[in-house]
């Protein structure tokens, strides 16, 4: 992998290479057999801290499989009065979150057992929460069809004791590791897809998020980037629009690659290692599973900060997008068609959608990462550059007499 963080800001440049560095790669994978074992559901309660909750496999003796957690999504166990037996043997492939970028990243983590061929397998079991009703559609079944695992795939949302559960490690951890077979099941994936593509190629593609809803409250001025990547060349698709073995097709012929740091980066997975990855920043702090995936596939990613920060935010949003120095910069050093900067009464415009937005996408209190002293950080350096740039406009002194008179009518009146 070759980070290229000459556009970006340098705290955050910083804080990238070292994810860059921590995320190292294993070169084999080991897989646990228990006899008699339950599988959980995932089932939320108050006292964990991770995201979904407890669940996974209990062994014989009522024993947590460790093997089984997922690293800040599933962990820990839970006390089951009766559960029906299936006398099957299963592998357990852990939680299925029914989100494009988590399902390629730690969804399928454990589906490269698949490719160890053993025929004695009857199942590969996920679990979701407890009573919930969920199944494979869409590009998530074609991406177990193309696995060869579409017909013995099961979701289950109550506990399930089977006569026996192999338990493979996660072959990608958050912020820690991914597997050589981790990267061979994508290697043969891409094979599979490429074999069933016959559509055109394209040189320079970009995956946009401009047809999905929620991305008009999210990503302010976004059509402003996809117009200015088709200005220099680049084809525009929208990957919920394509079947996997199109993105597939697109992804394995394309020589640049350019997304939203989101979901759509991480359609990556399906690229090569002599692709160049650009990665257009959205907020202030990074992406960390952008870093896994051009790691994994090992191309050149190149981040761009290409946002405007004014409060701190989630992956929600909502996020501003602009012609930014940064992005300027990476025109002037290849010789792109440059762009322009928002105007002031542009500015203005977005500015109070962001108000807008940001109330009904903010509505829970943010999580604590947000508060980690190295995010604190960058999003101080982003805002500072927002500000210095004067994309926080002054008042007009209309505005600054009329905030006085309503203070003094306070004041007096009451």
């Amino acid at each position: 992998m070759a980070l290229n963080l000459d556009y970006v800001y340098p705290k955050k440049a910083e804080a990238l290479k070292v994810a860059g560095q921590q995320f190292v790669k294993k070169n084999s994978s080991e897989a646990l057999c228990f006899q008699n074992a339950i599988i959980l559901p995932f089932r939320a309660f108050k006292d964990t801290d991770v995201v979904a909750g407890r669940g996974g496999v209990v062994d014989s003796q009522g024993i947590y499989v460790e093997t089984s957690s997922t690293k800040a999504r599933v962990n820990g166990a839970y006390e089951v009065t009766e559960c029906k037996f299936i006398d099957k043997k299963v592998v357990y492939c852990g939680y299925f979150n029914k989100a494009w970028g988590h399902f390629l990243t730690e969804v399928v983590s454990r589906l490269w057992y698949v490719l160890r061929n053993d025929d004695s397998i009857d199942s590969y079991v996920f679990i979701v929460e407890e009573g919930e009703d969920k199944s494979f559609s869409g590009n998530y079944l074609e991406f177990l069809k193309l696995l060869g695992v579409d017909n013995k795939v099961e979701i289950i949302n109550k506990p399930t004791k089977y006569s026996e559960v192999v338990v493979p490690e996660d072959g990608l951890v958050y912020e820690e590791y991914y597997t050589e077979e981790f990267k061979k099941m994508y290697e043969y994936i891409n094979k599979k897809g490429l074999e069933q593509y016959n559509g055109p190629k394209y040189d320079k593609v970009f995956f946009s998020k401009r047809k999905c809803v929620i991305s008009i409250i999210s990503n302010l001025n976004e059509k402003f980037v996809d117009k200015f990547f088709e200005k220099n060349g680049y084809k525009i698709f929208y990957p919920e629009k394509l079947s996997l073995i199109e993105t597939i097709g697109i992804m394995q012929n394309a020589k640049y690659f350019c997304a939203l740091s989101s979901s759509l980066a991480h359609n990556q997975l399906f690229g090569h290692a002599d692709q160049t990855m650009i990665s257009i920043e959205k907020q202030a702090f990074y992406n960390p599973y952008q870093i896994f995936v051009a790691n994994i596939t090992g191309c050149e990613c190149v981040f761009i900060d290409a946002c405007r920060s004014i409060f701190t935010v989630c992956a929600a949003g909502p996020f501003i997008f602009d012609y930014t120095y940064y992005l300027d910069k990476y025109v002037k050093d290849n010789n792109m068609i440059p762009g322009k900067p928002m105007s002031e009464f542009k500015f203005r415009r977005i500015f109070k959608k962001y108000l807008a937005y940001y109330f009904d996408l903010n509505i829970q209190f943010p999580p604590d990462y947000m508060y980690m002293q190295h995010i604190i950080d960058m999003t101080r350096e982003a805002y500072n550059d927002t500000v210095q740039n004067k994309k926080v406009f002054k008042l007009s002194f209309y505005n600054r007499v009329m905030i006085k008179l309503k203070k003094l009518k306070l004041k007096y009146f009451g």
